[in-house]
């Protein structure tokens, strides 16, 4: 009995990890690890929003225009975001130099101090955005994370990826790589 009950919590808890985790409490959504891609003219265009580099100075995602965007939208008290992070940053650090930007988009609502301690901690070198109140999540349909949004150089929506996937950094670069070609 006690083998079972061991079983079932171990089925359980990889299950749980596999579906991403819900934004919030009322979301009765359960997401697999999902991927839609969108192409050419079917690519929808990108919500704009902006937020205030180191220096204070407003950008606009609309400023990047001609780059390849990647979008990942997590929390810290989230399981499978912390698991892609290692891909996020290999991601990062593969296309960086490239005209790919990576943006974390942390939907965390407490204490900013402590989000900015959990990104030195992780070695997080790609830019961080927080969005405490979920206003960009909502421009983007985010109801469970992780969720990660590849946006072509002309601004719109190439590929969506749901919840940790243990390819992803493949899947992600393939995109990358044929929206850096286009």
């Amino acid at each position: 009995m006690k083998k079972i009950v061991i079983v079932i919590a171990v089925i359980l808890l990889i299950a749980g990890l596999l579906t991403g985790c819900s934004q919030t409490s009322t979301s009765n959504t359960t997401n697999t690890n999902n991927t839609t891609t969108q192409t050419g003219s079917n690519r929808e265009v990108a919500p704009d929003f902006s937020w205030k580099d180191n220096n204070g100075n407003v950008i606009k995602l609309s400023d990047l225009k001609g780059k390849v965007v990647l979008l990942d939208f997590w929390a810290t008290w989230c399981g499978p975001c912390r698991m892609t992070i290692p891909h996020v940053e290999a991601i990062y650090e593969k296309y960086k130099d490239k005209g790919v930007v990576v943006i974390g988009i942390n939907l965390d609502t407490g204490d900013v101090s402590k989000v900015q301690q959990f990104i030195n901690e992780q070695g997080m070198k790609y830019l961080v955005v927080t969005d405490p109140n979920s206003q960009v999540a909502s421009l983007y349909g985010v109801n469970s994370i992780p969720r990660f949004f590849v946006i072509d150089k002309n601004g719109r929506i190439a590929k969506m990826l749901i919840g940790y996937d243990p390819n992803m950094e493949d899947v992600l670069s393939k995109e990358i790589d044929a929206l850096l070609n286009e």
